[in-house]
């Protein structure tokens, strides 16, 4: 928690984190995804799994504001909210929770951005950090890929 509260020059522990990812097929059968790490340990309780209703076309930005949205609709916001992107959806996400400690994490260059680190940062993956992060985006992408895969 200390090297998270770190890392992202936050003011507080991080010790809950929600990652969210979007999954789709040739834009049909949109799906997403949101999985919860507690103390760096998954929280399967608190997994979620969310077939997209407002859109027919692939929009990655609109879906991820409608399962965010969702998914706190009636419960508390974690410490840290990761997206499964770049800036374009850490902004989309700020639109809908403007309080949340937010992050997007990209893929292929394994940068994270937030409001703190707006340049962004390439991850180390050996510190305990990356490896946290990479390991609950993965695990994210993974969850919305399997439901993806059993809706179609």
């Amino acid at each position: 928690a200390q090297e998270l509260k770190d890392f992202f020059k936050a003011n507080h522990a991080i010790r809950t984190i929600d990652c969210f990812d979007i999954s789709h097929f040739q834009s049909r059968y949109i799906v997403g995804s949101c999985v919860r790490f507690v103390d760096g340990k998954p929280d399967k309780n608190s997994f979620r799994r969310f077939k997209i209703k407002t859109l027919t076309e692939q929009d990655d930005y609109a879906a991820l504001q409608e399962i965010v949205q969702r998914r706190y609709r009636n419960s508390e916001l974690p410490d840290l909210v990761l997206i499964d992107g770049g800036k374009g959806q850490l902004s989309a996400v700020q639109q809908v929770l403007p309080t949340a400690y937010l992050a997007s994490l990209a893929k292929r260059e394994e940068t994270i951005y937030s409001p703190q680190l707006p340049s962004g940062v390439r991850l180390d993956l050996q510190t305990n950090v990356g490896k946290l992060l990479i390991a609950l985006r993965d695990y994210a992408h993974h969850f919305a890929v399997s439901y993806h895969t059993h809706r179609r």
